[in-house]
């Protein structure tokens, strides 16, 4: 019997037995009589059928449910990051290191930030107008701002931010990216800013972040570097400081920030971030291994084979840095001769330490901008070590005792003065990260090669920043130039800036370098600037004042399970929190409702 005709059965003796009821009407209850009048191939039909309706009711249901919702991020979950050095001031204006900024990124908001393809967008600001002449530019901010605190963040906050930095007893890092430019307050919501010249790359500047007028009006430039509040700072930024823990020798162990749930822009959903620091990549990575830490960033190249891309998000970004080895011919008079300078540059083979670099996506680089395209003509040092060779002994030096290495004996003065013989050594000066020491080998063998002695003078970052990169304490450093959205190179190598806080170490000057570093920053013609990017990056590689040897993009570690991540391209390692609030590890739907 089929299916149909085993139904129109029980129908008809279901209705018999409603018939027979003593009230003419079924109860629930008398659902317990119907294995009485069945038989058991109709009760497994009706079973069957109960089966299908239930399924085809879910099926539905669970269809419709799909149709009228979405799928949006939901607020929970925790992320912990691992860091090698603890944080010494979370505060924009003396973040001088990369934890410092890392966390002031997550802590503090500017008027203006960049999305994860370098391209600026509004973050305090709601509004900007720039004037023709390229000189003013007049800032609205969003409505209702608040700081972490719950106080209003207003044009004072801002006012209050710049003129700190501008204040040289502040000693802000930052101070010189501000001369010449004068704010002021048109209402509580809006700021105008005037610079003295047209500066193209001033929006850059905009991106910085705002303190608080109310926590540091009363702060004193002597109580500044050490106040409480750049550890325990407060913000506007989406995260808000929460807790940390400090070891007996006050370096911090642990360091944990909370969403803010008054943040002006969407988001955050990740509800707490932890950040844990370690000595050395070694223990880092073997808290990663043991599940302490859900990710890190600048990972090193000899450590990608232990990431596993099926457990673990890998992200290259794009950064535009440069490393090279930077020359103080004041600490080695030597290094004034350009014959030795351009055996240094012959003598170094850039592809077999891009190689050693590769997996970090290193690119052999001979001038001070690549990443920007630009590259020079006839002005190429090909590894030839032949030529250093050539020059060098031209040059009067020669292994004199067959070590391997050059002296060159000195004329004497007069003829009671013995004659001195001196050798051809250096100091290469770098920092302590395995990368960099690996390349300082490569360069150390490459050069002696050449007859070139270097001895490598290895230093933790914070030491080689405060001690050696800032009062140019070295012969010769391996290190790396970082530069913004908007590249300006006047910084690192304008005459103006041999002096701490700027960056020109290398004691460069040339009339026409600077001239053309002065029309970039007023041009915002992308043939003109680019024009202005050739014929600088020509006179730096011709006086090489430096040896550039790559650039390399920034590696990054994710779990997984961390959605919303579209970084591509950052200025600064920081730059990779510039869209944390749209971060998630875990979703919910919302139902739609109208179009």
């Amino acid at each position: 019997m089929n299916l149909i005709a085993q139904l129109k059965k029980y129908i008809s003796r279901f209705q018999t037995f409603r018939k027979t009821n003593e009230l003419g009407r079924f109860h629930i209850r008398k659902i317990f009589y119907l294995p009485k009048i069945s038989t058991k191939q109709e009760m497994r039909v009706l079973f069957l059928l109960i089966v299908i309706t239930l399924v085809s009711g879910l099926t539905l249901a669970s269809r419709l449910y799909l149709q009228m919702t979405i799928s949006v991020p939901r607020i929970g979950s925790s992320y912990t990051e691992g860091l090698l050095e603890d944080p010494r001031a979370i505060n924009p204006l003396y973040a001088s290191h990369d934890t410092d900024r890392d966390i002031s990124r997550l802590i503090f908001s500017g008027l203006f930030i960049y999305n994860g393809s370098g391209i600026i967008g509004h973050d305090l600001a709601s509004d900007l107008d720039i004037s023709t002449d390229g000189k003013v530019y007049t800032v609205t901010l969003k409505k209702n701002l608040q700081w972490h605190d719950g106080q209003p963040l207003t044009a004072d906050d801002v006012i209050f931010t710049i003129h700190t930095i501008q204040n040289g007893q502040f000693r802000s890092p930052l101070r010189s990216d501000w001369q010449g430019v004068s704010v002021e307050k048109l209402s509580d919501d809006s700021v105008r800013f005037s610079l003295r010249a047209p500066y193209a790359p001033f929006i850059e500047n905009l991106t910085l972040g705002i303190i608080p007028q109310h926590i540091w009006q009363h702060v004193t430039p002597e109580q500044a570097p050490l106040h409480e509040a750049n550890l325990k700072p407060v913000g506007s930024g989406p995260y808000r400081f929460d807790q940390m823990r400090q070891s007996k020798d006050g370096s911090i162990q642990w360091y944990q920030i909370m969403r803010n749930a008054n943040y002006h822009r969407p988001g955050p959903y990740i509800q707490k971030i932890i950040f844990q620091f370690f000595k050395n990549e070694d223990e880092l990575f073997a808290a990663w291994h043991r599940g302490i830490i859900d990710g890190f960033g600048n990972v090193s190249p000899r450590r990608i084979a232990e990431i596993n891309p099926e457990k673990s998000l890998l992200f290259s970004l794009h950064m535009p840095r440069v490393f090279g080895i930077f020359f103080n011919p004041k600490r080695a008079s030597e290094l004034e001769n350009a014959v030795i300078r351009q055996a240094i540059a012959y003598a170094i083979d850039r592809n077999e330490i891009s190689q050693g670099q590769q997996q970090n996506k290193a690119i052999p680089a001979q001038g001070p901008l690549p990443w920007l395209g630009i590259g020079t003509t006839s002005l190429v040092y090909a590894h030839d070590l032949e030529h250093a060779r050539t020059l060098l002994e031209q040059a009067g030096w020669k292994d004199l005792d067959g070590d391997g290495v050059r002296e060159k004996i000195q004329k004497k003065k007069t003829a009671k003065q013995p004659a001195i013989t001196t050798t051809l050594r250096f100091t290469l000066t770098t920092s302590d990260s395995p990368d960099l020491v690996q390349t300082a080998a490569i360069l150390q063998r490459q050069l002696k090669n050449a007859g070139i002695d270097l001895v490598i003078e290895k230093k933790a970052y914070q030491d080689l920043e405060s001690n050696t990169i800032r009062p140019r304490n070295f012969e010769m450093l391996l290190f790396g130039q970082v530069y913004g959205y908007e590249p300006d190179p006047f910084a690192f190598w304008h005459s103006s800036q041999v002096k701490d806080p700027g960056l020109n170490i290398t004691f460069f000057s040339d009339k026409k370098a600077d001239k053309l570093l002065e029309d970039i920053r007023k041009t915002d013609d992308p043939d003109t600037r680019n024009a202005a990017y050739r014929n600088f990056s020509d006179i730096i590689v011709k006086n090489l004042p430096a040896v550039f040897l790559f650039s390399q993009d920034y590696l990054y570690v994710l779990p997984t399970d961390i959605m919303g991540v579209s970084p591509i391209k950052i200025a600064f390692p920081a730059d990779r929190f510039n869209e944390i609030n749209e971060w998630y590890r875990s979703t919910t739907r919302k139902f739609i409702w109208g179009k």
